[in-house]
């Protein structure tokens, strides 16, 4: 469902590391095993769009905390075609 938030398990994102080069702007950081079960759930897609983001809250040194979020948005001609997919073949008379 696209409006649903959903965060890859075992995919982590964080900001450069102190004193990285200018052109390092983010690191990701993957617990293999964690991810690739998660991927097995995603049978028979053929993409998976991650967004990384910053969240609003500071931390205590005025940090914001780095994370990813899958991008769930389906075109709207896409969703009605999901949608008529799952009524089936049924005729309304």
């Amino acid at each position: 469902m696209p409006d649903e938030k959903e965060f890859p398990r075992g995919l982590f994102v964080s900001p450069p590391r102190p004193n990285a080069p200018e052109f390092v702007k983010g690191r990701i950081s993957i617990k293999v095993e964690d991810f690739l079960e998660y991927l097995s759930m995603k049978d028979g897609q053929e993409w998976l769009r991650i967004d990384i983001k910053q969240g609003f809250k500071e931390d205590e040194h005025g940090n914001r905390k780095w994370y990813s979020q899958v991008d769930n948005w389906v075109k709207p001609s896409e969703r009605v075609e999901e949608e008529e997919k799952e009524k089936g073949d049924a005729l309304p008379f």
